[in-house]
């Protein structure tokens, strides 16, 4: 059944189940290079009764279709998705830097309907509620809620995410999934909306005296009208 060459990750992509999941099936039923058939059949079993558990679940749960765009920044950058209800706010956070582009370097918070969320760090008097368990579906309202993402208080990158359309889940689609977006994420650490508005001023400006310095900084391959979709997805894998 899991035969050399062929990942969990594979494994786990092609049955919707998680990688988690199948590692503990796996486990259970460790197959030895002298494993029976009936060790086989076991786990093949063991891992359809999960498969069918795993779509029975997801078939249950509503889908929020979520716009997330980058604020200040002309034109826009913006990307959308499709998550579980069942998301927490700290699996959001992960998706949103996968999708949009961020790093993961820094502080963040989420402010939803007046309460700010996020990762307390009392040490730096940083005081919020724990993101941790508290679920979308607990604090979205209904289509058309916005709340907001700030990621890095020093440049202060603020996304609003707004609920475009609260949907069925599908067992064909794995969530959660990036439909669409605009455009490249601005590199971390560039100073923010206006910091990002003078790079891209002087990336586009050869003779400009910065040019060299600049370009050496973002690198020669970065394009700020670039979004690759499957890219982002393949990153979306890890949260299956």
């Amino acid at each position: 059944m899991v035969q050399s060459g062929y990942s969990y990750r594979k494994i786990a992509a092609s049955l919707h189940l998680s990688k988690t999941t199948v590692l503990d099936i796996v486990k259970r039923h460790r197959l030895e290079s002298n494993a029976t058939k009936d060790n086989q059949t076991n786990l093949i079993s063991n891992l359809e009764q999960a498969t069918m558990a795993s779509k029975k679940s997801t078939s249950n749960q509503t889908v929020y279709q979520l716009k997330i765009t980058l604020k200040n920044i002309r034109p826009p950058i913006w990307r959308r998705i499709q998550v579980l209800s069942s998301t927490t706010l700290q699996q959001l956070h992960l998706i949103v830097q996968e999708v949009m582009g961020w790093d993961n370097y820094h502080m963040h918070q989420f402010s939803i309907a007046g309460i700010d969320y996020g990762q307390p760090e009392p040490e730096y008097d940083f005081n919020v509620r724990s993101e941790k368990t508290v679920k979308l579906n607990q604090v979205v309202k209904s289509e058309k809620f916005k709340f907001s993402y700030t990621y890095d208080f020093g440049d202060s990158w603020e996304h609003e995410i707004l609920v475009e359309k609260e949907l069925p889940s599908t067992l064909d689609t794995n969530y959660p999934i990036c439909i669409t977006g605009k455009r490249a994420c601005p590199p971390e650490d560039c100073g923010g909306s206006w910091g990002y508005a003078e790079l891209l001023e002087i990336i586009t400006s050869p003779s400009h005296p910065e040019y060299e310095e600049r370009m050496e900084w973002v690198g020669e391959g970065f394009s700020p009208d670039t979004f690759d979709i499957n890219e982002v997805n393949q990153r979306l894998q890890e949260f299956k």
